[in-house]
This record gives C-alpha cells, structure tokens and sequence, in this order.
C-alpha cells in the first residue's frame, strides 16, 4: 500500500508501513537489548518460580500411566511389553532366516539345525529380482550393492537392518493407510489433523523415543514403533492426497454405476490412486532408513550400530562404509519401488518360472553352506577395508594442514561463533519475543504475529529460554554458511547442465546419508565442541539450498533472460536484476528447508559437546526422563514452526507478487 499526498511539493513522495514497521520492529529490540541491566530481573531472565512444570507433570504422568493397573494385578507396562514382544517376534523370526540360522546346543556341542540362508542366494535373488523388474541396469545395480556390503564385511549388519524394516515398513504404512482413510472420509478434520501431523515430523524422531522406552522397554520393539511414528505422517498425506485426486476424477463414475461407499473405496479409489499410494510406501522405507542409528541407541544391532561404534572410536573409514551401505541400500529399495511402480518387465519370465527360479536360487546356496561355511558367512579373510587410507588421509591433513585448519577455526570462532553466542546467549526473552512477534506481524500480520510470539513464550516459559538462543545460535550461523555455499552451487547447476550431472547426484548421496556419519570426520578433524557441529550441521542442511535454488533458475522463464539480453545485460547483471529475483521463492523455500535441516541435525551434534536444545534431549534419553525429552523436542518444533511461518510467508508474499494481476 503506498500513501501519497495531493500537495504539488509531496507528489511523487512515498512512505511504505512495511519499512516503517522494520524500523520500529528494530529500534524497540535493540533499545531493549542494550537497556537489558535495567529492566526487571522478570524481564531478562524468566523467573525459575514462573516455570511452567511441564516436564516433570509429563514425567509423573507417563510414569504413573505405565504403572497404572488395569485388569486386577496388569498393569498398562505389562500390556505394552506384551505388545513389545508380539512386535519382536516376527523380527527375530527374520533375523533367524536371513543372520543367525537355528541352532541347537551351546558351546561345543552346538548343532546346526538350519543355516541362514545364503549371502549367494540371497544376492542371485535379489539379482532376478532387479533383472525382471528393471532390466539390467537394475540387476547390475543390486549385484553392486551386495559386492559392497559383502566386500566391507557388512552382510551381517545390512541383514539385521532389513530385519527391523521388514516390520517397521508394513506397520507403517498400513497404519498410514488406515489413519489415511479415516481421515479422507471426515474431511471437516483433514486440516487440523494433517497440522498436528506435519507438526510432529518437527519434533526430533529422540524426543519420543524416550516415552516409547518407557512403555515398551528396550530392543527392536521401541526402534520400531519410533520409526513408525516418525513415518507414518507422510503415508497419511499420500494417502489422502491420493483418495481426494481419485475422487475428482473417478468419484462420479463410481457413484453412477451404483457402488456403495466400501465398494468405490476399494475396487475404484485405492487402484486409482495407485501411484500416490506407491510414492507414499517409497517415502515410509526412505524414512525409515533415517532411523537406523536411532534404533542403535535401544539395544538392536545393524548398520546404525556400526556407524554409532564408529563415531566412539573415531573411526572414520567404518563410518563412512557403513553409512555408504546405508545409502546403497535406500537407493536400491528406492529403483525397486520405481520399476515397481511403471510396471516394468526386464525379463519375459513367467511368474511361476520366477518363483521357481527364486527358490532354487536361494535354496541351493544355502543347502550347499552345510559343507561349504564359506556360503554361510562371507569369509573374514575376504573383507576389505579403507579404514588405513582414511587413517593416512587424516593423519597427513593434521600434519601438513593443521596450520590451515586450525587457522580457519579460530578465525570464525573468534570473529563469528563466538560473537554470535555471546549476543543470542545475552538477549532477554522479552525482547525476542517481541521480536519475533514483530516479525510475524510484518509477514503475515496480526494472527501470525500472535502465533510464532506465543511459541516463542512458550519456550521461555517452559525454562528452556536459554538452550533456545544457544540452539539460535548454532542453526543461524549454519544456516547462513550452508546459504553462502549453496546458492552459487545451486545457480551453477541451473545455469550449467554438465555442472548440475555432477552436483545433483552428490547431492542426491549427501540427503541419504545418515546424520551421525557427517560427524565423523568433523571431529576427526577439528575436535569437539560447537565448531566440528557447525561444520557437521553445514554439510547436513546445504542440499535444500542447493536442490531450490537450481529449480529457481531452471524455472525463470526464458523470454525474461532474453529480454535481459536484448537490453545489453551481461551474465552478472541477469542473474541480479532478472534471474534471482524471478527465482526468490524457490530460493526461500530452500532456506526453510535448510533451517528444518539444521534443526533436525541440532540433536545429533550435541553427542560432541554443544550446549542446546539437542543436549537436554539427548540428556533425557540417558535418564529415561521422557517429559524433559518431550518439553525439549516440543521447544524445537517450535522454533521450526517458526521459522515455516516467517520464511514460508515471505516466500508467499514473494509468490503472490509474482503472479498476473487482473
């Protein structure tokens, strides 16, 4: 909106509330902040006799639930541990056939009843899989996915993490079927409840898993059921997406033919929705992926396990092995799903023929390992490892670069980490309260405003106001490297496709990697504390910044850069004046994913010595103190609802700005 007078002396004189309220907005919390010695004790720091009990009333609560007798002497944790148990079973039946064999006897005079079955037959399987389902280059993938599991000596840990997605995957989507369905046919609770949903994928996968070991104890169990709550969310939205596009198209036809609301359910909405469906089950097993060093921290085994021994010891080449196998793996499943879902055949095999020539190919191997343990176990001897290059790698780079990279660390420590730390560590909550209030109010007026003021409050009243602004701190400083580096890497592959052959695909591989493996080297090389996290968080949350900003510009039209050009404009001057104002929302969606990134990786730096939000959960992980897990997971998913609120608006404001007018 822009005022102007009539008066001749003012024409042409403008005055913008937007600009006004920036100014506003920054002179009440700078005066704030420097008067911050002479305001009320209250309103600098929040009064420890005002903290809302939160945590303790959750962890009373929780316990005295677990505790609480239902039928006579049963108590509700007996029924959990029962269900516990009902949901190990079929792992431990899995791991049975596919890692550990039946056996009979200890020691000595232990007989093999039945071996597990073959790493050859299992890999010739998996090879006529990918063969009729993609051809060959699907085959020849799978057949280079097991020869490195195999090569690196982790057949054994792969196979115990297949153990636990066999059941966490068809719990999880089934349930998100179901919850799906349930919610398609209410549609007057789809919103809020899809809300809630997107809320709770916020809230860090560690901040419920406390609860869940509660009830249900340690093991696979726990692992499970973690996963399942971090991945269901998304089989709800496909489904639902998928229900609401199939009615649309189909919905009418059904009902003129005469089917009853379970027949068009089934025989005409669900086949119709097929491919959401599909897409939904591919991201329940990607998820569930994510969650495999979570599983390691409960007691169950498996590539997470691996990569969590190899961050103790420092070992970086197992680390990055494992977390390499992990990644294999997530792409394998994904081209399965893919071939799976276009209906491919790369083999003129019949389904009986294929049957048939599965169950030769994984029965004779393990028929043949009785004789012959070689088949059974893949041979130690034959193991490979680069755990001495990375050692030589680390070891050269401490020697003939340390004056570099320690150069580099104690310049950003000092002229930004800690600059940083000191001024987010000292500001009062009621300054960034109303700042963030401010904020909302700019992008979205009052009812945003009231929104992200009030979860910032909520942080502070909870006593957590403190872990928040070192958690700030951490994300803001990560957030803007991974934006430096990301953007020109992102305008270099949407301007370049040779470049983009090359960044995208590292990108692709950085985003499955599991968090734990990029501390690693970050310690390796730089240590503990809150540089090595910065590091680690940076490499983390730099793919979204990347992905967004390449769709940014791969998407500005191209009548308006030949416009550009038309005019004189040299490469800089279009991709300044044109290019990336045309791709600024793309670019503010990246940095919204960046910020949920660092968020999300906040909790796993804080197993290296950082101060925030991610220590009071990991803290309550190690008490089993699941209200003080929960309050600490809540204040994050707070500041990322924040965060969505305040970048997503802008990338609105920034959307709707573009759109034709009239």
């Amino acid at each position: 909106m822009v005022f102007e007078t009539s008066a001749p002396s003012l024409r042409g004189r403008v005055v913008w509330p937007r600009h006004v309220t920036v100014i506003a907005s920054v002179l009440v919390v700078t005066c704030l902040f420097l008067l911050a010695p002479l305001l009320p004790p209250w309103a600098a720091a929040w009064p420890r006799g005002r903290v809302v009990p939160v945590a303790s009333a959750l962890s009373s609560g929780l316990t005295r639930l677990a505790g609480f007798e239902v039928f006579g002497e049963v108590a509700v944790k007996d029924i959990t541990r029962s269900i516990a148990a009902l949901i190990e079973w079929p792992t431990r039946i899995i791991q049975t056939l596919l890692v550990d064999g039946i056996y009979s006897g200890f020691g000595s005079q232990q007989i093999i009843l039945a071996p597990p079955l073959s790493w050859l037959g299992v890999t010739a399987a998996a090879i006529l899989s990918g063969l009729r389902l993609g051809g060959p280059r699907l085959a020849g993938l799978t057949a280079f996915s097991a020869g490195y599991l195999l090569g690196f000596g982790l057949w054994r840990s792969a196979m115990q993490t297949i153990s636990l997605l066999t059941v966490a995957v068809p719990i999880g989507a089934g349930l998100g079927l179901w919850f799906g369905i349930l919610l398609w046919r209410r549609p007057r609770i789809q919103a809020p409840a899809m809300l809630a949903f997107d809320q709770l994928q916020t809230i860090p996968v560690f901040a419920y898993l406390v609860p869940i070991v509660v009830f249900f104890g340690l093991g696979y169990s726990p692992a499970i059921l973690a996963t399942v709550v971090f991945a269901v969310p998304t089989m709800i939205r496909t489904t639902v997406t998928g229900l609401n596009l199939a009615q649309d198209s189909v919905g009418e036809l059904a009902r003129s033919l005469g089917c009853d609301r379970r027949q068009e359910l089934w025989t005409v909405l669900i086949p119709t929705a097929q491919a959401e469906l599909r897409v939904g089950v591919n991201q329940v097993v990607m998820l569930s992926f994510s969650c495999t060093v979570l599983a390691s921290l409960v007691g169950t085994n498996g590539l997470g396990y691996d990569i969590l021994v190899a961050l103790r010891q420092l070992d970086i080449g197992r680390g990055l092995e494992a977390g390499l196998g992990i990644t294999l793996m997530a792409i394998l499943l994904d081209r399965f799903f893919q071939s799976s879902a276009r209906r491919a055949r790369g083999s003129r095999l019949t389904r009986r023929s294929f049957l048939g020539l599965l169950a030769v190919a994984l029965a004779g191997p393990t028929a043949a390992s009785l004789w012959l343990p070689q088949l059974a176990v893949w041979p130690e001897g034959w193991r490979i490892s680069t755990g001495a290059f990375a050692d030589t790698i680390v070891e050269w780079v401490n020697v003939n670069l340390y004056w570099l990279m320690d150069g580099i660390k104690k310049a950003l420590l000092i002229h930004v980490l800690i600059p940083v730390k000191t001024f987010m560590a000292a500001i009062p909550w009621a300054a960034g309260v109303l700042f963030v209030a401010l904020l909302g109010h700019l992008v979205g007026g009052p009812v945003r405003a009231l929104l992200v003021g009030s979860l910032m409050l909520a942080t502070a009243a909870v006593g957590l106001w403190q872990a928040t602004m070192l958690t700030v701190y951490l994300c803001a400083v990560s957030v803007a490297a991974a934006a430096l580096l990301g953007i020109p890497l992102g305008i270099l592959a949407g301007r370049s496709p040779a470049a983009a052959g090359i960044i995208l695909p590292v990108v692709d591989m950085l985003q499955t990697l599991p968090a734990f493996v990029y501390l690693i080297p970050a310690i390796m090389f730089f240590g503990a504390g809150d540089f090595p996290a910065f590091i680690a968080i940076t490499a983390y949350a730099i793919c979204p910044a990347i992905r967004f900003t390449e769709l940014g510009i791969r998407s500005v039209p191209a009548s308006l850069t030949e416009a550009g050009t038309q005019f004189g404009m040299t490469r800089l001057q279009r991709l300044w004046t044109i290019e990336l104002p045309a791709a600024a929302p793309q670019l503010l969606l990246g940095l919204n994913g960046t910020i949920v990134m660092a968020l999300s990786m906040l909790v796993v730096t804080a197993l290296i010595g950082t101060k925030d939000l991610g220590r009071e959960t990991l803290t309550a992980l190690a008490r089993v103190d699941p209200g003080r897990s929960f309050t600490a997971g809540l204040a994050v998913a707070c500041l990322a609802v924040i965060a969505n609120r305040l970048v997503g608006g802008l990338a609105e404001k920034r959307l709707a700005a573009q759109m034709p007018r009239g």
